[in-house]
């Protein structure tokens, strides 16, 4: 398996990651002063099932996108590659990008046309790329996506990040700055929102996952709020920042697991449907005019806390 590698120091960590161009430039590593950050597990990774794990790159709709399909400027789009429907997480997680490597970023693209594979169930001429650039005290993660068709694309884009999970649950705290959830209907929003406050799921301060079994979509992001994990036992906290252009956000924390999920997209899963059937805004599904962009990013830093 392929992979790149790029390390540097910055504020005395030395910070590492590595990366797999030809499985769609998802992260495999990412650790500061040798401590890892993300779970990858290769016997899951090339299990027959292709078990997720890493921190893999969502596009062009990020998690479920209901019955494959959907509606879009009057036409129907059936998400298929190679002859094959595909109704989670996206087009691009095995494919191969070109890489562009410096002293402290490594930049990996894809250019999406009528011969690329994609373009069977992305049928919008564009270029989508992503820079991992090392920070201060961690790592920046941005992407630019350019509609290089003659017509309006629809647009959506997340990271899909599994943090390790090392010691006991009740030493684990997330936080999600979101002030509503999605109703889901098989992990699938149905549009509907509600808001946080006075629930289990209220997330906008640290809170443990111990005999919290949570898969939950929020929307809402509140500006210049930050999410993260903490390790308590270890004394270190994950800051995971990012630009409006990330609306949403997913966490997932699976009973039993050696992970925790906090994910930022830029819409919610199933956003082209939920943006077809009038909720537009709940959906954060963009579309982009022909030569046009979009761009945002997400940093992930890391501190040590009493």
């Amino acid at each position: 398996m392929e992979q790149v590698v790029l390390e540097n120091y910055q504020s005395e960590r030395k910070i590492k990651i590595e990366v797999l161009p030809q499985m769609g430039a998802q992260l495999k590593s990412f650790s500061i002063n040798g401590q890892e950050m993300l779970f990858f597990s290769e016997e899951m990774f090339f299990s027959p099932k292709r078990d997720f794990t890493g921190s893999f790159l969502m596009f062009p709709t990020p998690c479920r996108l209901a019955g494959s399909k959907y509606r879009f400027e009057g036409r129907e789009i059936l998400q298929r590659k190679s002859g094959e429907d595909i109704f989670i997480h996206g087009l691009i997680r095995d494919e191969t990008f070109e890489i562009r490597q410096g002293n402290d970023f490594l930049e990996a693209s894809i250019e999406i046309g009528p011969q690329h594979p994609v373009h069977e169930g992305y049928p919008f001429p564009c270029y989508f790329a992503v820079k991992y650039e090392i920070i201060k005290d961690g790592l920046r993660i941005s992407f630019n996506f350019e509609n290089r068709g003659q017509a309006p694309a629809p647009f959506g884009f997340g990271v899909h990040p599994f943090w390790r999970l090392e010691g006991k649950r009740k030493d684990i705290a997330i936080k999600v700055p979101c002030q509503y959830q999605m109703e889901l209907m098989n992990l699938i929003p149905t549009g509907k929102t509600e808001p946080v406050e006075g629930t289990p799921l209220d997330l906008r301060d640290w809170k443990s996952i111990d005999g919290n079994n949570i898969d939950n979509v929020f929307y809402g992001r509140i500006p210049d709020e930050r999410g993260g994990v903490q390790w308590q036992a270890k004394g270190i906290q994950l800051n995971i920042d990012a630009s409006p252009e990330l609306t949403h956000m997913i966490a997932y924390a699976p009973e039993g697991k050696p992970f925790v999920c906090v994910e930022n997209l830029t819409c919610a899963p199933d956003a082209p449907n939920l943006y077809s059937k009038g909720f537009k805004k709940e959906s954060g599904l963009v579309v982009v005019p022909p030569r046009e962009r979009y761009a945002g990013w997400i940093t992930w830093t890391v501190e040590e806390i009493k």
